[in-house]
């Protein structure tokens, strides 16, 4: 798998080849094909690297901060989102974007490694809301929203899956930040604007101020976590 991350850094998940990865190792293909019977296979286990490699800074960095910090913490998430990205920008290309034509990453093989993640993002807003420093009312996400069976996966056990509301905040909030960090790597962003972590800085307080969250708590400790 080193090799074939090295590969996808250097040359993009299109460039791929289990037969040149073989190669390298000084082995045969077949031997290869015995783990991964297709390129695709070998993308999809790339796939699930990523998205755990992820959840693991993410979520690391959430849990550095005291729990009482509600407001801090999703600010360090929101932030470790951004370091891993830029960091990781073969990886983020891979899950973010599109991989190989044609391809569909399997839900049975990526779903757990994906909602990793979302799960730990809306777990964090729910302690939140439950402790008062958010609340879904100051948001404008509806509560008659209906969420689909997946939302049920991630919620899991936290009793999370009957709250459609939040499942609204937490999905809106995450797609606010996903589509500044596709910009600043896919896009034009750093010719528009140099002072890019500054302005994800103000970024994701104004997306936690738009998720409910008290703006007394919002201090500059809570976003200033970017570079």
């Amino acid at each position: 798998m080193a090799l074939a991350r090295r590969q996808l850094a250097e040359q993009g998940p299109g460039a791929l080849s289990l037969r040149a990865i073989a190669r390298e190792m000084g082995t045969a293909s077949s031997a290869l094909y015995r783990y991964f019977p297709s390129q695709s296979d070998l993308v999809t286990a790339l796939c699930v690297e990523a998205y755990d490699s992820l959840a693991d800074a993410v979520i690391a960095a959430r849990d550095a901060q005291p729990a009482g910090d509600h407001a801090g913490r999703w600010a360090a998430l929101s932030h470790a989102w951004r370091r891993w990205s830029l960091e990781h920008p073969a990886d983020f290309a891979l899950i973010f974007g599109t991989p190989l034509p044609g391809y569909q990453a399997p839900p049975e093989a990526t779903a757990a490694a994906a909602g990793r993640s979302i799960a730990a993002a809306a777990a964090l807003y729910a302690a939140a809301v439950q402790a008062g420093a958010a609340d879904p009312a100051r948001a404008q996400i509806p509560a008659g929203l209906e969420t689909g069976a997946l939302w049920g996966t991630l919620a899991g056990d936290s009793g999370l899956a009957g709250q459609p509301q939040i499942a609204g905040i937490v999905i809106g909030a995450w797609t606010c930040l996903l589509g500044y960090l596709t910009a600043e790597i896919f896009g034009s962003l750093t010719q528009i604007i140099t002072s890019t972590g500054l302005l994800y800085q103000a970024h994701v307080r104004t997306v936690m101020l738009g998720m409910g969250y008290q703006p007394a708590l919002l201090h500059p400790r809570a976003t200033s976590q970017g570079g």
